[in-house]
């Protein structure tokens, strides 16, 4: 597996697993933050601002779609994160507020908690378990002991 993915999917799987625990630990501080995001402008801004540039590091740097289902995970979290940035930037609040309202966070509180549990700790595992390979000229080349020369010898010469 190439190292890109390795890193990406440790890097996505931890970070995935510290929000599902923030979530799973402080159901009432989460939602209490959701509903602020619908009132105050500048948090969901810089949200969004946070989200599309991870989300566009992630698919300029890891736009793979036909290595296995791992990668592919990897690719379409990227597009996820990107996507839901640009439309933070984009959607005026009160659209955001009832697209809020129309998924019953509050009521499928643990199922969207859930949802990053269940991808942080699928490519946590995934990224973990692997060994990385070696970085290509992070390393000196090997070189092979020099053979004894010996002088060459000239050619015969012809009469």
């Amino acid at each position: 597996m190439p190292a890109l993915t390795i890193y990406l999917s440790r890097l996505i799987g931890v970070v995935s697993l510290i929000v599902a625990v923030a979530m799973l630990a402080d159901k009432e501080m989460v939602v209490a933050a959701l509903g602020q995001l619908g009132v105050d402008r500048t948090p969901l801004l810089l949200l969004g601002f946070v989200r599309v540039v991870f989300g566009a590091a992630i698919v300029l740097v890891h736009n793979v779609w036909s290595r296995g289902f791992w990668p592919l995970v990897v690719t379409l979290t990227g597009w996820a994160i990107l996507v839901r940035g640009v439309m933070v930037l984009f959607v005026p609040p009160d659209v955001m507020a009832a697209m809020m309202a129309a998924a019953h966070v509050v009521d499928l509180y643990y199922v969207y908690a859930a949802i990053p549990l269940v991808l942080g700790g699928y490519l946590a595992l995934r990224g973990f378990s692997v060994r990385v390979p070696p970085i290509a000229g992070a390393s000196p080349p090997a070189t092979q002991p020099a053979a004894k020369s010996q002088p060459a010898k000239a050619p015969p010469r012809r009469r």
